[in-house]
């Protein structure tokens, strides 16, 4: 799966719309795009009540697979795949 730029861009633009401080690009796609199946985003500063909305929206622009991860929602687990992840996105 090759997602073009623009497209990450309006996830990111997104995420901040719902309040995201940080954007991180972690997992399969990040390792190998060509091979991975979907894609991994964690968000830090995005109220949970709204995860589910952004998760959404975020699905709207791709039309990929996502699995979006909070920071306020698992914050051992952001901290774990922070290290390794791409930065889209830091306040």
């Amino acid at each position: 799966m090759i997602l073009p730029e623009e497209k990450l861009d309006a996830v990111v633009a997104l995420l901040r719309g719902f309040g995201a401080k940080r954007v991180l690009l972690f997992g399969s796609y990040l390792r190998n795009s060509s091979k991975a199946q979907d894609l991994d985003i964690a968000v830090e500063g995005i109220p949970l009540a709204r995860l589910l909305d952004a998760d959404a929206g975020a699905y709207e622009i791709l039309r990929q697979p996502l699995d979006l991860v909070s920071r306020e929602e698992d914050p051992a687990f952001f901290d774990h795949i922070s290290s390794g992840a791409k930065v889209l996105y830091a306040a």
